[in-house]
């Protein structure tokens, strides 16, 4: 079974010979023979043994006798914009888990979901998936039903971050995605809303000590990582041999 969730847009699915479909989340059946289009984003992909008890709750809930399922969650309800960037670019293996922990509880019916304040939920999910030049303090205060100073005062309460840092911290995440889609570092920059390629060397080196020139050269090559930590045991591939994939593989 498998869970597919998009860290920036949206994918493009479909079941045999259907048509295709976009989506932001989605449940997949085992044995379901199906096409995965990335449509040039990033997916964090979750393989689940279908008979483990976590599965089986998941397959209850959502599935029943359905081959999908469309989830209506964001994956920034389960993890800040900081936490998922230190994962890409460093892997590292205790956020990978924590943050798979964190969905598979979230979607399995004996653990019910912490939702932080909805309003910052909303804009959090607006910023996600809004291209980060199209995004602006008003129109996510629109969209929360908040006034702007309301919307930074409580948005720093809740996240922990200011308002201002974690549109950064979406530009940088915007960007290293669009790297990793097999764009240049310097359309990316630009395309991510930064002056210059400079720019964004700057500010990806002061946020998470990593230059982009170092995270396209580390991605060169496979690299894998390996958790087998009870109850988890799960693959994390960055780059998958010719082609731009960011791919994490989980059994539980």
């Amino acid at each position: 079974m498998q869970l597919v969730l998009d860290t920036q847009t949206d994918f493009r699915f479909k079941v045999k010979s259907a048509n295709w479909k976009t989506y932001k989340s989605l449940i997949i059946k085992e044995n379901v023979i199906h096409q995965l289009d990335t449509n040039n984003s990033v997916q964090l992909i979750i393989y689940l043994d279908a008979e483990t008890r976590i599965a089986q709750a998941i397959k209850s809930k959502y599935l029943a006798e359905d081959e999908i399922y469309p989830l209506d969650i964001n994956i920034f309800h389960f993890v800040n914009s900081n936490e998922l960037q230190q994962a890409l670019l460093n892997t590292e293996p205790v956020l990978l888990e924590s943050l798979i922990n964190r969905i598979l509880a979230s979607l399995s019916l004996d653990i019910g979901k912490t939702i932080a304040d909805e309003r910052i939920l909303i804009a959090e999910q607006a910023i996600s998936t809004t291209h980060p030049e199209e995004i602006t303090i008003k129109s996510l205060a629109d969209k929360a039903c908040l006034s702007e100073s309301r919307l930074r005062s409580l948005f720093k309460e809740v996240t922990g971050v200011s308002l201002y840092r974690y549109f950064l911290w979406n530009k940088i995440r915007f960007a290293t995605n669009q790297i990793m889609a097999g764009h240049t570092v310097n359309d990316a920059a630009i395309d991510a809303g930064f002056t210059d390629s400079s720019h964004f060397h700057k500010m990806m080196v002061k946020m998470f000590g990593v230059s982009p020139s170092k995270f396209l050269k580390d991605n060169k090559e496979d690299l894998m990582v390996m958790c087998d930590q009870s109850p988890l045991h799960f693959e994390t591939r960055v780059y998958n041999k010719g082609q731009r994939t960011n791919e994490f593989k989980n059994n539980v």
